[in-house]
């Protein structure tokens, strides 16, 4: 009966279309506080959801999913050119804190597309020295980020801080700090990137993040996520929440280069990469297969 009101507030939301009644995506979680959306992309439409109470109330640190988002303020603000290379030293402490890269050891410089698909860390941060004070604060509200979503009764917007110190901003740019999402927030915000890497007029400045996250499923940290016979586009995230529990996420869409359906995943677990993963792999190919329908 909670689980049927839950539903039926889900579809009193106001802004994107939600389905009358998502379709359950319990079956693909097995804990209780964990939660995962999918969503279609054009039009915006909540297609099916587990746990809507935790979907547009909980806020956690994104983690690595906020790389990609980052990422494509620079290529977009012409801050970082797709072309250019990084060689990742592995090492990284920032404000004290240690977020040295686990990525198998580079041989030659990184592009971007490749940082991605790793998650590399030392990438990103050097990358997001290119923000002025407070910008990168400014483009992840225009991704929706500081706002309700629109997929969810009752939601609390996300939060993001006017990080303004270079090392403020590096720390939001790894998802570690200065943000807070919730997992509807999370899967709009995706949905946002995924429409703009369709659009002619992005669609080229941002196509390395867009190559950087089908890697990532390819080869990289985001392999479990991998659905046969489809492309999935996708970024693992790892993160504690305030009272230190670990968590798992993973957003992505599918098919890679013309998303039809973005999916989240939120779960308590140490990777994004194992416990998030397959967890969006099961949701999509469900989908493909027509098993998931409002």
């Amino acid at each position: 009966m909670l689980r049927r009101r839950a539903i039926s507030l889900l579809a009193a939301a106001s802004g994107p279309s939600v389905a009358r009644q998502p379709a359950s995506l319990d079956r693909f979680l097995d804990s209780p506080g964990a939660c995962a959306l999918l969503v279609e992309v054009d039009p915006a439409r909540l297609l099916a959801v587990a746990n809507p109470s935790v979907a547009g109330r909980l806020l956690l640190p994104p983690g690595s999913t906020l790389k990609p988002l980052a990422m494509a303020a620079l290529l977009a603000g012409g801050k970082w050119r797709a072309s250019e290379t990084f060689f990742c030293p592995g090492r990284l402490r920032i404000a004290g804190r240690s977020f040295d890269c686990v990525h198998p050891p580079m041989s030659a410089p990184m592009r971007l597309d490749t940082a991605l698909a790793y998650s590399c860390n030392c990438f990103v941060v050097h990358a997001a020295q290119r923000f002025g004070p407070g910008e990168l604060a400014a483009e992840l509200a225009r991704a929706g980020l500081a706002s309700a979503s629109g997929l969810a009764a009752s939601e609390v917007p996300g939060r993001v801080d006017r990080a303004t110190r270079a090392d403020a901003q590096c720390l939001q740019a790894l998802g570690e700090s200065g943000v807070l999402v919730t997992p509807a927030g999370l899967a709009m915000a995706y949905r946002h990137l995924a429409r703009r890497l369709t659009r002619p007029e992005s669609a080229t400045a941002l196509g390395a993040v867009r190559d950087g996250m089908r890697e990532a499923v390819d080869f990289g940290t985001a392999q479990l996520a991998a659905v046969p016979g489809a492309t999935v586009a996708g970024k693992t995230g790892s993160a504690l929440a305030e009272n230190g529990d670990p968590v798992a996420w993973f957003g992505g869409w599918l098919p890679a280069d013309a998303p039809r359906v973005v999916v989240c995943v939120m779960r308590h677990g140490r990777s994004g990469g194992a416990d998030a993963a397959p967890v969006a792999a099961r949701i999509l190919d469900a989908y493909r297969k027509g098993k998931i329908s409002p």
